[in-house]
């Protein structure tokens, strides 16, 4: 259905014609503001450049009483967009990501129990203990959760976290506990980690606390890295790090690359600004991801191939004059690709604008009439579950009560995570018992993504135990062990390591034991 159509629609539904929006477009906002609906915005849309504006669809949002952000969906424009993207931008820096979901009535695959007899083995494919069952909206599925964690990824040059965390490792910090730090005595290379902003930006530090107001970032590896900080004045403690997404493939996840090197140099520091406006928050954001506009801009252009709309590029010069005026880009693809850029929400950034956002609608625009699409192309409404949530129980309910949140705003981003195409949940397997895992990355760790692909070992090799791959082995039993392996003469060997519970175990290939894939990524508590 094209655009204008669809508008008609949605009007009609609310008892409204183009003219009549406008006409009170005119009279709630003035005929000259921003926010005035042209009477000729049907013929306007078939004109690419001439989309509507933010102000213009605050004004139709508030209008019909339908919600911001399922407009924003009727014109071709999702701020979703923000997620799926975050972690493809390469980073210099340890960058906050972007937890927010916008589209809360979008319907998401959802599980159901699936009750298996027997022992539970310490390590099994997550479809032995869940299975798809109805859909559900993403507003239900973000009633269960009630922490309010951050998320960052490690950044490639972040001296604090490296070699604890890698870059790409995502990162979850808990604000309830920001205020658990260590006095020096107390401190030790296993303490916890936190996640600390600062002038220049975000790291992942084991912190010590050396006054009422005053944090010395720690760096073991680096002693001449240490900072000391005020609180308050140089830095605040977001939250403690207690979880990891860690990815364990060779070359980490897929990457929006230009062709010119954009990680190479870093950007000098700069003194603390106090926020005024939405050009202070647009050069503040971009000196802490530490882009110069010419990296930024070529950033953009990949984005826009990736979204398949040249509006999402951005000059360098253009995004240069963004910081010296106070308001924002007349074309809402500048506002998500700024967003995407320099790691700002999108709800701040319109925020900052200066948008009155309260008087944005609050009822979703009907299914039927945003053309809403269902996971796996099934419309059928048998399949959607209409209710909310039921309190989980069983191996989920389990899961939910570790992890106290469902980070949905990761859903678009699993290939890039796991570093599969295709993401399934059959590429998932729970671990749990120590004595199956046979490396210290497992330690903790509640699930694994394995490439069921990568089926042969590398040769017996004298690399470091740490820098073998991970694969996980199927006995021929039915149990399944995960550690490092090679192939050595024939025979799968599983290497333990210093400290571990578990020596070295050998196999016969394909007799005694097989390769079922290699590990990918690693899901795991640190706290």
């Amino acid at each position: 259905m094209d655009t204008v159509r669809q508008v008609r629609e949605i009007l009609s539904a609310r008892g409204l014609t183009l003219y009549s929006a406008s006409r009170q477009s005119a009279e709630i906002f003035g005929r000259s503001s921003k926010f005035y609906v042209s009477h000729n915005l049907y013929s306007e849309l078939s004109k690419p450049a001439l989309k509507p504006t933010i102000y213009q669809i605050l004004a139709l949002s508030h209008v019909t009483g339908y919600r911001l952000a399922d407009w924003l969906r009727v014109f071709g424009l999702d701020p979703d967009a923000i997620s799926r993207l975050q972690l493809r931008v390469p980073r210099r820096r340890t960058t906050l990501l972007d937890s927010a979901v916008y589209d809360t009535y979008a319907w998401i695959p959802w599980f159901t129990e699936r009750f298996a007899s027997g022992l539970t083995p310490s390590i099994a494919p997550l479809g032995r203990f869940l299975s798809l069952g109805p859909l559900k909206r993403a507003r239900d599925l973000l009633a269960l959760n009630g922490q309010g964690f951050r998320y960052a990824v490690v950044g490639e040059q972040d001296l604090y976290a490296l070699p604890y965390f890698v870059p790409g490792s995502i990162i979850r910090a808990d604000p309830g506990r920001a205020d658990k730090l260590p006095l020096r005595h107390n401190t030790n290379d296993r303490g916890p980690f936190f996640l600390v902003e600062h002038n220049f930006g975000w790291t992942c530090s084991r912190v010590i606390l050396l006054g009422k107001d005053r944090i010395l970032l720690q760096c073991l590896q680096r002693p001449c890295a240490e900072r000391e900080l005020r609180i308050g004045r140089d830095a605040r403690i977001l939250g403690a790090i207690d979880a990891e997404i860690r990815p364990v493939v060779p070359h980490g996840p897929k990457q929006l690359k230009p062709a010119a090197a954009i990680l190479r140099r870093p950007r000098p520091k700069y003194e603390r600004v106090e926020q005024a406006g939405l050009k202070d928050l647009l050069r503040r954001s971009r000196m802490r991801v530490g882009l110069s506009f010419r990296e930024a801009s070529s950033i953009s252009r990949l984005i826009a191939e990736f979204l398949a709309d040249d509006f999402y590029f951005t000059a360098a010069s253009t995004l240069s004059d963004y910081e010296e005026l106070p308001a924002p880009p007349r074309h809402i693809q500048k506002m998500i690709t700024l967003c995407l850029l320099y790691c700002i929400g999108f709800d701040e950034f319109l925020r900052v604008s200066g948008l009155p956002l309260d008087k944005a609608g609050r009822e979703p625009i009907p299914d039927e009439l945003l053309h809403r699409r269902m996971p796996g192309g099934n419309h059928d409404p048998r399949v959607s579950g209409q209710d909310s949530v039921p309190e989980p129980s069983g191996f989920l309910g389990t899961l939910l009560n570790q992890w106290k949140e469902v980070p949905l705003f990761l859903r678009f981003s699993l290939d890039e995570i796991t570093g599969l195409n295709g993401f399934s949940v059959s590429d998932v397997f729970r671990v749990g018992d120590e004595k199956a895992n046979l490396h210290p990355l497992l330690a903790n760790g509640t699930l694994v993504a394995v490439n069921r692909r990568a089926r042969k070992p590398s040769l017996a090799m004298q690399d470091a135990i740490c820098e073998k791959p991970l694969y996980l082995i199927l006995k021929r039993d039915g149990s399944y062990l995960c550690g490092p392996c090679t192939l050595d003469d024939g025979n799968l060997v599983l290497h333990g390591y210093p400290g571990g519970s578990v020596g070295a175990l050998r196999f016969r290939d394909g007799i005694d034991a097989e390769v079922a894939g290699q590990v990918t990524a690693i899901l795991r508590r640190l706290s």
